[in-house]
């Protein structure tokens, strides 16, 4: 269900006011964007050779987690923003997202759907949940061959980036609170295990961070490799 433009522009103006972390552009000719519906075999192709000129020794599983990861994250922390902060559901399939390099940052032509209370969601959670897969299914079609994750690592990549983007929606809340948020996405995003750490919620990834960094680091405090938690990057 589409909205009416007054009510539309009033929800994205919250959403711009509220997450931080995505910008929201208006496309110019002179700058590459796309759309994950569009997205070409080429394009691609391109964004994984810009990121093997990242360093000297990059290999293709680093090229295709990172290529899963720049393609994917804006489009989780926005679905996660409208469905926790607005009650609402992005249209993911003509959302452009704009190139820069080895790196997809900006988002463009934003358009919500559907809107209920927030905070009585498991609805629009489910209906999130459908675009979704979608959106992850076309992406998955049009990557190229070499660089499609098998389904578990894209399933716990998925996971992780949902995780994070549920913490960001909620920076100053108690642990008890976020936990109780999270409880809805289960489904979609399964289980993790979460701590307070210097009065900062943490999460145990499911994935290693050493899989899309260039320079092997100690383990993070909430690497899953690291049984004891103890070391950090």
């Amino acid at each position: 269900m589409h909205l009416q433009t007054q009510q539309h522009n009033k929800l994205e103006l919250a959403l711009r006011q509220q997450c931080s972390l995505l910008t929201f552009l208006t496309p110019t000719i002179d700058e590459q964007w796309f759309s994950s519906q569009c997205l070409t075999s080429k394009q691609l192709t391109d964004l994984a050779n810009a990121i093997k000129l990242r360093g000297a020794n990059v290999t293709e599983g680093y090229v295709a987690i990172n290529l899963y990861l720049q393609l994917n994250w804006q489009v989780i922390y926005l679905l996660v923003a409208c469905v926790e902060q607005l009650g609402c559901i992005p249209d993911l399939v003509n959302i452009k997202q704009r190139v820069t390099g080895s790196h997809i940052y900006g988002l463009a032509n934003l358009n919500i759907m559907a809107q209920q209370d927030s905070f009585n969601n498991a609805d629009l959670i489910e209906l999130a949940a459908n675009h979704l897969f979608d959106h992850q299914q076309a992406w998955y079609n049009n990557v190229p061959l070499q660089y499609r994750l098998n389904k578990g690592l894209l399933k716990r990549l998925q996971s992780d980036t949902f995780h994070a983007a549920l913490i960001a929606c909620w920076p100053d809340k108690s642990i008890k609170f976020i936990a109780k948020r999270f409880q809805p996405w289960q489904k979609l995003c399964g289980k993790h295990r979460f701590s307070d750490q210097n009065n900062k919620l943490t999460f145990m990834r499911k994935t290693c961070c050493l899989h899309y960094q260039l320079v092997a680091a100690d383990y993070c405090a909430n690497c899953p490799l690291n049984k004891k938690g103890t070391s950090a990057c």
